[in-house]
Formats: structure tokens, C-alpha cells, sequence
């Protein structure tokens, strides 16, 4: 007898440790960026490539978010769709971006969304920062405007604008915009050259294509571009931004770039890009209602060394450190999230030689360090529920089995199975709306957003679907098929979408607003 139970628990031990086992060896794409120029020079044609690895063998759509400014120059994409083909490597080739001050810049890390075809659950790779050395000195006329290129192609739309910014400091920022996009999407080195007729001769065919809803959008941008000005005007006057600019200005640093994200003429969100000779950079966002200042937070590299430096003292960093390093980790560069002017979110990334992930997260508040812990990679992405459902499944299994034959009567007559509830779906879907609400009150507005139109999916899949994870314009269509009103459907899901890819900022009266909507979907 004692041998049986210790088999049952020995072989449910295996199954379980097979299951691990298997979700650790679970694929996902890689992502690299890299520039193809060395030895650049002010005035040269940059191009700056990322790299996706796709280890399925088959098309996976992607949604990618990348910053690359260096100076005074370059390009903002909020939101780009596009396919990744089957092939394993692929290399997409932005724009070159000429730089017209040198110095030293570290381009962020671009973020690649994708559904990842064997779980079926969104996935987030992020690739390495990049270090940019340009030599030179300032071109001529370094005093007239530079120009940011901010590009959004998500959702069927497809939005460009360029706003100026004047190395000097001034803020006099003129925002422009068109439609369309020249993005580059070749495989390799992909050597575009600007303004060429092949490059015209596509552009007109696109304008052809797309002349109605081009003339449509042009219009709405116009209305947008005075809107924009008017709130430029208002921020520029506003004591608390004078101040903080001011002080940012005193330490040394000098306007690089801005982007304005207006609602009305006094109401809105903002960020600003700053930058030392020296290669020092500073940030300052915030968001203005009715004229009065609700939030503004600026951020320094000197900031983020102090924050660093205090991490590094703390010892459980220490430790944590201490214990991934001799496992054979090797640390990366810190990055750090600002979520108020008191409590900025730290994150190290480690990465062994197999490629294995590990990361120490803390949170900096009011100058101390708290919450000190390390995930690992899948950790990131949420907890694997479905693991741990299959475990508690295989423990009752493995309990009914030791009862049936540890029984001394002989063998328990078990009755048949009663078919399970359906699920509710509407309650799973309320209760993410909850969650979405306590992320909103935590100042995690964008996963708030994300948490919201995850639950409207999720439910509208369940109900008139086919129960697998949709898209939001897959939403929309399903509701068109089935004849049913979409309207406020799409108004509640555009809106979370144009605030997860960073078109809009988060704003309380416009969470309650979609999640008053999803609530009545859901209802």
C-alpha cells in the first residue's frame, strides 16, 4: 500500500514537472536593433534597423513602438503594424535619419506586441538600447528648426506629423502632420534614398488609393493643428511649466524636442526632450485641464544615477544581485518608469549566455528604495494561470486515485461526472473592469485602459464569437456581422487603443467614460 501512494505521487510529480517543463521551452521573438553607419558624422543619412528573429515558421502581425532621436532629429513611432513573414529573420530598415548636433545618445528600446501563435496570449519583446556617437561639429543654422517625425499606423489608421523644436530653447513649437507613410519595410541593409522617383511615383499611387480618406483626415488635422497651437500657447504661459522648464534650463540643458497631445485648446498632455552638451538627458511631461496644471514631473539623467546609486546600496538589490550573477547572469542597463514626481518604477534586466531572462524590479519613492524583487521572463507577461489550473486538475485526479485504491473495502463505486457550468463570461469580464479600475486608482493608467478593452474582447468573443482572443477591429466586425450596434463599442476600444499606443493621455473622465461602456456591454 505504501508503495502504490508513493508511485501515484511520484508519477503526478513527473506530469507536473513535464508541464513546467514545457512551458519554459515556449518560443517567442527576438528582437535587435542595430544601425548600419559607423563612423557617423553630423549631416550623415543614418539608418537604424531592428532585427526580428520568428522561430514559429509562420506570419506573425506585429505591433511595433520605437523612439530613435538623436541630434535634433529622428523619428517617433506611437503605433506600426506590420506582418513578420514566415522566413526566421527579417530585418526592417526605417528611414535614414540625418542628425544635426553631435554628441553621445542612447536610443530607447523598441517594444514588438504579437499574439504568440502556440499560447495564444500577447506577448511583449523588447529589443537592446543603442549607443549613437556623432562626430562633427553643429550644422549651419542649428538656430532654425529641427524637425521629429511622429508616425501612428495602427487600427486602419494612418496618421504622420512633424513638430519643430529650436535647439535654443524657444517655445514657439509649430506642428504639422500629413497622411501616409514611407516607412521602410525591405529585408537587409535597405538602402532608401529620399525623395527619389521610385519614391514618388509610390506615393502618388498611395494618394490615388486613399484620396478620399486622405482628404477626410486632412481635414480633421487642420482642426487639430489650431487646436494644438492654442494649447502650446496656454502651457508656454503657465507659471508651474515656466518654472520647471526654467530650472531644467538653469541645470544646463537645452530643448531638443516636444510633443503636445491636446484635447482642447487648454486641455491636454505633454512631453518635452532635453539635453546637454555633455550627452545628458532630461524629461519633462505632464498634463494640463482647463488651463490649470494637474501634473507635471521632470526627470534627469542625474536623477536616474541617484536612483541607481541608492539601489546598489540596498541589500537585497545586493544580494539578488549577487545570487543572479553567480548563476551566470550578466547585468544590463537599468531602466527606469516615472509614474509621479515622487515614485519612478526601477527595472535591471540579466540575460545568461543560453538567453534566459531574469530581472530586479524596485520602486523608488520619496528617495527610498522599496519592493525589491527579481521575475523571470515569462513572469513579465502575467501568471500562468493555465499551469496552475492543470496542477490543481492532476492533484484531485492524483487524490481520487489514491482513494479508489487505498480504499481497504475493495473498489468505490464513483459516480459519472456531471457536465461542468457554462462559463460565465460576463462575471469574468466585470471583474476584469474592477481590475482595470484599481490600476487606474494605482497610476498604472495605461494598463488600466488595456485591462478595459482586454474585458470588452474577451466578452464579445464569448457571447457572439468563436471564444478566441480578437483583435479590436476584429470586435467591431463581428458586431457588423451580426448586426448588432457597434458604435459605442468602437468609441470605448478606440479609445484604449489610442491610449495604450501613447496618441492620447490617460485622463479620469475619459476612463470613466469607457469603462461605463464596457459596463454596459458587459451588463
Amino acid at each position: 500500500m505504501v508503495r502504490r501512494r508513493v508511485l501515484i505521487l511520484v508519477l503526478t510529480a513527473l506530469v507536473v514537472m513535464a508541464l513546467t517543463a514545457q512551458c519554459s521551452a515556449t518560443k517567442s521573438i527576438s528582437v535587435e536593433k542595430t544601425v548600419q553607419q559607423t563612423g557617423i558624422e553630423v549631416g550623415d543619412d543614418v539608418t537604424i534597423m531592428i532585427k526580428f528573429t520568428n522561430p514559429f515558421g509562420e506570419e506573425i502581425p506585429v505591433r511595433i513602438v520605437d523612439k530613435n532621436i538623436f541630434g535634433n532629429n529622428g523619428i517617433d513611432i506611437q503605433c506600426l503594424e506590420r506582418t513578420l513573414p514566415s522566413q526566421k529573420e527579417i530585418t526592417l530598415a526605417y528611414d535614414p535619419i540625418k542628425p544635426y548636433a553631435p554628441g553621445t545618445y542612447k536610443l530607447e528600446a523598441a517594444s514588438v506586441t504579437y499574439t504568440n501563435p502556440e499560447t495564444g496570449k500577447e506577448e511583449t519583446a523588447r529589443s537592446n538600447e543603442l549607443d549613437i556617437v556623432v562626430n562633427g561639429t553643429a550644422a549651419q543654422g542649428q538656430g532654425q528648426a529641427q524637425g521629429i517625425t511622429t508616425i501612428y499606423e495602427c487600427g486602419g489608421q494612418s496618421m504622420r506629423s512633424t513638430s519643430y523644436t529650436s535647439s535654443g530653447g524657444s517655445m514657439n513649437i509649430q506642428m504639422g502632420g500629413s497622411t501616409g507613410s514611407s516607412m521602410g519595410s525591405s529585408t537587409g541593409t535597405g538602402n532608401q534614398q529620399e525623395g527619389n522617383p521610385g519614391d514618388r511615383v509610390r506615393n502618388n499611387q498611395l494618394n490615388q488609393n486613399t484620396g478620399a480618406l486622405k482628404e477626410e483626415m486632412q481635414q480633421e488635422m487642420q482642426k487639430q493643428e489650431q487646436i494644438k497651437k492654442e494649447f502650446q500657447k496656454q502651457l508656454s504661459e503657465n507659471p508651474e511649466f515656466r518654472e520647471k522648464h526654467q530650472e531644467l534650463m538653469d541645470k544646463g540643458y537645452n530643448l531638443t524636442n516636444a510633443s503636445v497631445n491636446p484635447a482642447s485648446n487648454n486641455t491636454g498632455g505633454f512631453e518635452l526632450g532635453y539635453q546637454k552638451p555633455d550627452g545628458g538627458t532630461a524629461r519633462l511631461t505632464g498634463r494640463m485641464q482647463n488651463g490649470s496644471m494637474k501634473e507635471i514631473m521632470s526627470h534627469t539623467s542625474e536623477d536616474e544615477g541617484a536612483m541607481l546609486q541608492r539601489l546598489e546600496q540596498n541589500h537585497e538589490f545586493q544580494r539578488l544581485d549577487e545570487k543572479l550573477s553567480d548563476g551566470g547572469f550578466e547585468r544590463g542597463s537599468a531602466a527606469f518608469d516615472q509614474l509621479s514626481q515622487n515614485h519612478t518604477k526601477i527595472t535591471v534586466p540579466y540575460e545568461d549566455e543560453d538567453g534566459e531572462k531574469r530581472e530586479i524590479h524596485a520602486d523608488y519613492i520619496n528617495g527610498t528604495i522599496r519592493d525589491v524583487g527579481v521575475v523571470g521572463e515569462r513572469e513579465r507577461g502575467g501568471h500562468p494561470w493555465w499551469i496552475l489550473l492543470s496542477i490543481l486538475i492532476l492533484i484531485v485526479v492524483g487524490w481520487f486515485v489514491y482513494g479508489r485504491y487505498s480504499n481497504r473495502g475493495g473498489a468505490v463505486d464513483v459516480s459519472p461526472l456531471q457536465n461542468p457550468a457554462k462559463v460565465d463570461s460576463a462575471a469574468i469580464s466585470r471583474a476584469m473592469i474592477g481590475d482595470a479600475r484599481n490600476l487606474f486608482e494605482r497610476g498604472e493608467e495605461k494598463e488600466a485602459y488595456k485591462k478595459v478593452s482586454q474585458a470588452v474582447r474577451s466578452y464579445l468573443s464569448y457571447k457572439i464569437g468563436d471564444n478566441i482572443e480578437i483583435t479590436a477591429v476584429e470586435a467591431v466586425q463581428l458586431l457588423k456581422r451580426k448586426g448588432q450596434d457597434f458604435q459605442m463599442v468602437k468609441e470605448c476600444l478606440d479609445r484604449c487603443g489610442s491610449v495604450e499606443f501613447a496618441k492620447l493621455q490617460p485622463d479620469r473622465a475619459d476612463f470613466e467614460r469607457v469603462v461605463e461602456i464596457a459596463d454596459g456591454v458587459v451588463s
